[in-house]
This record gives structure tokens, C-alpha cells and sequence, in this order.
């Protein structure tokens, strides 16, 4: 990642939050963000035209081999979702993309793999780290985080809270430094 690129996209976190009028330390569910951003957000059931056999292997037969893609349609992105997978997936999901979009990545490159529906594509560590940082602060800001705990909440409270799973809890306390944060400010107090 760039330097300085984790602080700017907390701030942009808390930026977004405000646009909205969602308090900094408030829940911004992943529709909300992406209609404020006029992105499109669909299910492949919604997709014109899919072949049936396309749509069953998606959401029938392999829902667990995909999450979500940006595509751009007529200079709109349009994010196609997973909408089998359970509700704080699909907010990673959604946050995950919205943070492509809002960092400028370049869509990945796909190849058809022979073997329909399937298909490679070309992956850049850097702009997945990033779109990962970035959709992590979008879906628990930071500021959002230290309320929480400030209230003592657990980190099944914060999950439910911020519509998040447990894990992508933890990994923000652990990536963030709020518990030793705090731990250090008690000790001074």
C-alpha cells in the first residue's frame, strides 16, 4: 500500500459517513454508500439476458466460488453481487467493491478458463490490499470502533452493530491499535 493510504481511508470513511449524515462513529450499510456514490448494485438474477445454466452454477451450485465484481456499463459501475452468501458477507462484499471504485482501480482482466462459467482473471496485490483496507474502514471506521468499545460492547455487539462479522472485528482491533490504544491510556489515568 502507499504510504499514508490507511490514514487517508479512514478519513475518507469518516468523510463518506458525514456526506450521508451518518455520525462518524455511526453504521453505513453498503447500499446506502453505494446509492449515495450512484453505483448500481445488483444480483446476477437481475442480469439481462444470463443463460440459466450460467445463473444455477452462480447461486445453485457454486455460490461459495465468488463474491462480487464491478463491472462498468454505459460509465456507471454496476456491482454484481453473491446474494447467497450470509448478510455481513454480502456488506464485506459490497464494501469491498465500493472501495475499487473509490481508489480508481482498473477492472481485472478476464479470460475465459474453456469451462463455462468459470473464468480467470488478473490480480493486483496492491489495489486487493488497498480495496481490502479501505472496505474494512468503510464498514467499521475507526472512530466507530473506539465508541463501541468506549461502550463496552463485544465484538459480537460491534459485529451486529455495523452489520460486520466477528472476524472482520477482530481484524480491525488487531490492525488498528485501539486495544493498546486504550490499555496505554488507562495505564496513564
Amino acid at each position: 500500500m502507499k504510504r499514508g493510504f490507511k490514514t487517508w481511508a479512514e478519513k475518507k470513511s469518516e468523510q463518506l459517513r458525514l456526506a450521508v449524515r451518518v455520525p462518524v462513529h455511526g453504521c453505513l450499510p453498503a447500499i446506502t454508500l453505494a446509492q449515495h456514490l450512484e453505483l448500481i448494485v445488483v444480483s446476477p438474477d437481475q442480469l439481462p439476458d444470463i443463460p440459466p445454466v450460467v445463473l444455477n452454477e452462480l447461486l445453485v451450485m457454486n455460490p461459495d466460488r465468488w463474491s462480487a465484481v464491478t463491472i462498468p456499463v454505459d460509465g456507471k459501475a454496476v456491482i454484481v453481487h453473491n446474494t447467497r452468501h450470509a448478510p455481513c458477507r454480502q456488506e464485506s462484499n459490497l464494501m469491498h467493491e465500493i472501495a475499487h471504485v473509490l481508489c480508481g482501480h482498473k477492472g481485472a482482466t478476464v479470460q475465459c478458463s474453456g469451462v463455462l462459467p468459470w473464468a480467470f482473471r488478473t490480480y493486483n496485490k496492491d489495489q486487493e490490499d488497498e480495496a481490502k483496507w479501505l472496505g474494512a474502514c468503510l464498514q467499521i471506521p475507526r472512530t466507530g470502533l473506539i465508541w463501541a468499545i468506549g461502550k463496552q460492547m463485544t465484538d459480537l455487539a460491534i459485529a451486529e452493530f455495523f452489520g460486520a462479522s466477528e472476524a472482520l472485528v477482530k481484524f480491525r482491533r488487531n490492525t488498528t491499535g485501539v486495544d493498546i490504544q486504550r490499555r496505554r491510556l488507562a495505564q496513564v489515568l
